[in-house]
């Protein structure tokens, strides 16, 4: 028989004399609480690296191929020609002029008959004119507006923002300037002589058509010199004699071209300088950029310009060089290119378009080539789109739109 054995149990405690337990406090959070300013630096710090670091991987990457997306045929002539317009495609020729989306459908589409026929471009319009000839056609996004018929031939015609148009023609040595606005009506008509002013050879028109620029080349006793003439028509400028707000005066310098770029800054290309002028009144002088050697291109845009020499490197060897400025006058860049070429752009996107009949190159504006490619088609223009890597090229029977890869 098992033996029972008798376990005492504690006693029950009474309850005073349990014993105290320490109850520790923890800090409780207030709903306003910030982190520390130390995290928020470290984040923006963090973000920063990686926004620069996508910016430097697609500034230094470069394509070597790339992929058909979309393919349009077309049936052009030889002497058409194409520009970028209102995220469309104006093609022009010596019979008419068409406005079409990439695709080749036509938006609007207008007949002539020229034999030089020349296009200048300024927000929604448009000016075609016959180089030497008599006729210009004002047009907008919505087709024809005016033809204009002239006595005299025309030399240059620029058109503004709002539709007026400015003519430099010229006739027996003596050049007119006359304005229109988009109607046709006369504004402004005055003669150059060159026998107290000289020849004009180019001309700008302000977009607001407030401001017109000429550069005069004057031969005085076998010295060439050019006279760089800021017109003026505003109230202010009907102040002053011949609306005349600005004269400056380049000894032994030519300066072939002339326009405005954005804000209205006008810019001026000699044979051995390039001169940016404010947009004031008078149009101080910026920036006076010397060139030692001789320019065989240039390129602009509202936001960059530049041009291609020639350097002779010490092994004798003469290979182009790509200079890119910024419209303050400050240098992005001087670069050796390997490529020859036949026209030299600068594209919307601001990437530089160096062309020959069928192979193209894409450089940044540090310089860095960016694509290189010889297509079996003759290429007619290279057409930026705003997405980096997406392009249209315009090849002699189609139109396709590629992606850089």
């Amino acid at each position: 028989m098992e033996e029972f054995k008798i376990i005492k149990l504690p006693e029950k405690q009474q309850e005073g004399d349990k014993e105290e337990k320490e109850v520790q406090d923890f800090p409780v959070q207030d709903d306003d609480y910030t982190p520390p300013k130390k995290r928020y630096i470290f984040l923006l710090i963090l973000l920063l690296i990686i926004v620069v670091s996508i910016m430097v991987i697609r500034t230094i990457s470069t394509y070597d191929d790339y992929e058909v997306e979309k393919t349009w045929e077309r049936k052009d002539s030889a002497e058409s020609h194409y520009i970028s317009y209102n995220n469309n495609l104006l093609k022009y020729s010596a019979d008419g002029i068409f406005y079409t989306g990439f695709d080749g459908a036509l938006i609007w589409n207008y007949t002539y008959d020229m034999t030089n026929p020349c296009v200048d471009i300024s927000g929604d319009y448009i000016v075609v004119y016959d180089k030497k000839g008599t006729e210009v056609d004002i047009f907008s996004s919505k087709g024809f507006i005016k033809s204009i018929g002239t006595t005299t031939p025309v030399v240059e015609a620029k058109v503004a923002s709002q539709g007026s148009v400015a003519l430099l023609l010229q006739e027996n040595s003596v050049s007119y300037i006359q304005m229109y606005d988009k109607k046709g009506s006369l504004l402004v008509a005055g003669e150059i002589h060159p026998e107290n002013k000289g020849f004009p050879v180019s001309m700008a028109l302000s977009s607001d058509a407030t401001r017109l620029l000429l550069s005069v080349i004057n031969v005085d006793d076998g010295e060439v010199s050019s006279e760089l003439i800021f017109y003026d028509f505003t109230s202010a400028g009907k102040k002053e004699q011949d609306n005349i707000a600005a004269t400056y005066q380049y000894i032994g310098t030519l300066i072939p071209k002339v326009d405005f770029v954005k804000n209205n800054k006008a810019i001026a290309f000699a044979d051995s300088k390039i001169i940016i002028f404010n947009n004031n009144f008078k149009a101080s002088v910026a920036k006076d950029i010397s060139v030692n050697e001789e320019m065989k291109s240039i390129f602009y845009n509202d936001s960059h310009f530049g041009y291609i020499c020639e350097k002779a490197l010490e092994t004798g060897e003469v290979v182009n060089e790509l200079n890119v400025y910024n419209l303050y006058g400050f240098k992005n860049v001087s670069k050796e290119v390997d490529n020859s070429y036949e026209e030299v752009s600068i594209l919307e996107n601001d990437y530089i378009l160096l062309k020959n009949e069928n192979e193209i190159a894409l450089y940044n504006l540090q310089g860095i080539e960016k694509f290189n490619y010889k297509f079996d088609e003759v290429v007619y223009d290279v057409i930026s789109t705003t997405a980096a890597k997406r392009y249209y090229v315009i090849q002699k029977d189609k139109t396709e739109e590629i992606y850089l890869k």
